[in-house]
């Protein structure tokens, strides 16, 4: 009898497992999967060895126990995906899949969260071909069984068309987006904070697709949902907000925008903090919208902070970094405050040649910069330096038939002639 009450542990190990998981204790989390696993299986062992001692046939004993290890093998499949161990979590789910089609049948809603995994553990792969079958398979699954599961067919849905839409195949991403609002909508009512999560993924579809009448009227409807669940100041209103205020700029509604990303900006500031990632965010957004808008004397303040945060974020040579100096050198260059701007744009391409090679199109994209500018200037002997210099970095890292490359030479044709019109000019 005391053997029995030993082996019923494995769930008592299982939940144990789970909480170490959710709390981010991985070691812990693999030790107690394990000592659940070896559990099941001693269970399994005993139920083969004394028929009906635990009531059950020995063919529905056998058909517990695989559902028992199916269970265990799933969460060790989440074990390895939480630690980036894609084919570790592959090799997990796929057993886990196999003996739930086994036991409950190849149409079981089981097998479908099984399905939906294995997707996001091809995708993390890059086996994309594989993708778009598992989340089908999945989705009809889900279609099939009874209403209780009409969420699950909304997530899957998303899912898919996340996928699709990374891929930029919009126009098979937006039917499915929308029907996954319908499905949220019918189940969970017209403000439902889930329904304002479905308005949000299909309103950034039509924003990304150059749909902006489309994706204004959906921005809007989140927002309300938004605000109305967790009030007008969260940090949740503040997402809604920052893209809103994007797609006003695209849209070319500045005073909106402006308006906007300024209630982003304080919202952000007054429950994140000043120095938070997302705070900087925004005040790049609304720095560039002054900058479009030619108000420098309010860009370049909120540049020279964006630099600040962004340097004690993520160290002077990282990439954000050269992002915001080659931001600030345009905004000096716009207005001819060259010996501002030089200084900017050569520590912005240092940067990107450290972190991207001598040979990367960045380098010889940084080195166009330059060159105009100096153009500007009327230092031509400089300028076709740097072009040249471009020009061979371009043509060697995209090929010389790549439309940037094209475009690069016709710029470099252009300076070349108006050199020789001054050489002229001189004699």
């Amino acid at each position: 009898m005391d053997q029995i009450v030993e082996q019923v542990n494995w769930a008592g190990y299982f939940e144990a497992a789970n909480k170490a998981l959710q709390a981010g204790e991985y070691a812990e989390a693999e030790n107690l999967l394990k000592k659940s696993l070896a559990e099941v299986e001693q269970k399994a062992a005993f139920s083969i060895k004394e028929q009906g001692a635990d009531g059950l046939t020995q063919e529905a004993a056998l058909k517990k126990a695989d559902l028992e290890r199916a269970i265990v093998l799933f969460k060790m499949g989440d074990l390895a995906l939480a630690q980036g161990l894609a084919v570790e979590a592959e090799a997990a789910y796929k057993r886990s899949v196999e003996l739930k089609e086994a036991a409950l049948g190849p149409d079981d809603i089981e097998v479908a969260a099984g399905f939906c995994k294995l997707a996001q553990v091809c995708r993390a792969q890059g086996r994309y071909a594989e993708v778009e079958p598992y989340f089908s398979r999945a989705l009809s699954i889900y279609e099939k069984a009874d209403r209780s599961h009409q969420l699950e067919v909304a997530v899957t849905l998303e899912h898919l068309a996340d996928f699709y839409k990374a891929h930029g195949k919009h126009s098979l991403a937006g039917p499915l987006f929308h029907r996954a609002l319908l499905v949220r909508e019918g189940v969970l009512g017209p403000n439902h904070i889930g329904v304002g999560a479905a308005l949000q993924n299909l309103a950034l579809l039509y924003h990304a697709s150059g749909k902006y009448k489309e994706a204004y009227p959906l921005y809007d409807r989140a927002l309300k949902i938004t605000e109305g669940k967790w009030g007008e100041s969260h940090p949740s209103v503040a997402i809604i907000l920052n893209y809103q205020a994007e797609l006003l700029r695209m849209m070319g509604r500045y005073e909106e925008a402006e308006k906007i990303h300024w209630r982003a900006l304080k919202i952000r500031q007054a429950s994140l903090g000043v120095d938070h990632p997302s705070t900087a965010q925004t005040m790049s957004n609304l720095a560039l919208l002054f900058h479009i808008e030619c108000k420098y004397d309010q860009a370049e303040p909120l540049y020279l902070k964006l630099l600040e945060l962004r340097t004690k974020d993520w160290g002077p040579q990282h990439m954000h970094v050269a992002e915001v100096l080659n931001n600030l050198a345009e905004v000096y260059q716009d207005q001819g405050r060259y010996g501002d701007a030089e200084p900017l744009y050569w520590r912005a391409l240092s940067i990107i040649q450290e972190n991207l090679g001598q040979e990367h199109p960045a380098v010889a994209k940084a080195l166009k910069q330059l060159a105009e500018l100096y153009e500007e200037k009327n230092d031509y002997s400089e300028a076709d330096r740097l072009f040249r210099w471009g020009l061979g970095v371009s043509e060697k890292s995209l090929g010389p038939e790549h439309p940037e490359v094209v475009a690069l030479v016709t710029q470099y044709e252009e300076l070349q002639k108006k050199m020789a019109q001054m050489s002229g000019g001189a004699q």
